[in-house]
């Protein structure tokens, strides 16, 4: 069993939350291992917390609407949708992803009900009424609110690349971590359950968190800040090639393989992990990211690593066994 306790008023991050659902759902379709159900529940207190609140949780989908109930699932189709559905109402429920508290304040609900979404490994271009373009790469949920005094971009989660188009109304992004307001720009955000980062390639934007809104952080060309709700990290110099995505590669300059693996998992449904043991071998190289199976594949052969599947959409990089 862990040995650590997390606070039980601290938040669940979405990514346990996911795996609480994704196991819940091969659960009730037959095809967890119940051992290694038991072996992440046993990692850490926070899966723990995570599974609790989806036993407590699951005795009230018979009052849930029919359409987020859980059907007896046999395609994988199915099973994504069903844990996607589940993630939400454990967020709903009280996970700790508080948008209704910061930045957005927001219904927990509109993540899901997005007008513009998604899916892992897809991108999406969109031409914005005022001639602005606006990048959506993979599994992001957002909403675009433009009225006659402002430009709004709402990111929920996900990550975004937009240029502005001259207009006199004020362009903001929102997330629930704070607003960017662009001044004249070019820029990217990031959204993730724990803060918000934004890069600026062209010209610069003002920052303002969430619970300090009379605070502004400016950002010039080749600058990168990550915020939260309550405050911003230090200014940081871009990375190279941040914006490979829009050309659907990845380029790791010496990172970290946990790093690798762990945006390789944006790109690939289901739950992609990095052995521990393997976490800081160094790892330089380009790689597409429309066939993360194929990387896989081909980063084990050239490190001497293997996948191991605990189910179809559960895997972790590991050393390959001798």
């Amino acid at each position: 069993m862990f040995a650590a306790s997390a606070s039980p008023s601290s938040p669940i991050p979405r990514k346990v939350l996911a795996a609480a659902a994704h196991w819940h759902v091969e659960l009730q379709c037959g095809g967890a291992d119940p051992a290694a159900l038991q072996a992440w529940r046993d990692a850490s207190a926070e899966h723990e917390r995570a599974w609790e609140l989806l036993q407590r949780m699951d005795g009230q989908l018979g009052a849930i609407p029919a359409a987020l109930a859980i059907p007896a699932l046999q395609a994988a189709q199915q099973r994504r949708r069903a844990a996607a559905k589940i993630l939400a109402l454990l967020v709903a429920t009280g996970g700790g992803i508080a948008l209704g508290q910061v930045g957005l304040q927001s219904d927990p609900w509109q993540a899901l009900t997005a007008s513009l979404r998604t899916a892992p490994g897809q991108r999406r271009h969109v031409t914005l009424a005022d001639g602005g373009r606006l990048e959506v790469n993979t599994d992001s949920a957002l909403d675009v609110a433009y009225s006659a005094t402002h430009r709004r971009i709402r990111l929920h989660h996900g990550e975004i690349m937009i240029t502005t188009a001259p207009d006199p109304r004020p362009f903001l992004v929102d997330t629930p971590h704070g607003v960017i307001r662009a001044l004249g720009t070019r820029f990217g955000v990031r959204c993730d359950g724990d803060g918000s980062t934004v890069s600026v390639y062209e010209h610069a934007v003002e920052v303002r968190c969430a619970a300090r809104p009379d605070a502004v952080r400016r950002l010039e060309a080749g600058q990168q800040l990550r915020f939260s709700a309550t405050g911003a990290d230090d200014v940081q110099t871009m990375p190279a090639h941040q914006d490979s995505w829009l050309r659907g590669m990845l380029v790791a300059a010496d990172w970290p393989l946990q790093q690798l693996v762990a945006e390789l998992a944006r790109y690939r449904r289901g739950r992609l992990v990095c052995d521990t043991k393997v976490a800081r071998r160094p790892v330089t190289g380009t790689y597409r990211l429309d066939d993360i199976d194929a990387v896989l594949e081909s980063l084990c052969a050239s490190h001497g690593l293997q996948v191991t599947y605990f189910t179809r959409y559960w895997a972790t990089v590991a050393a390959r066994s001798t």
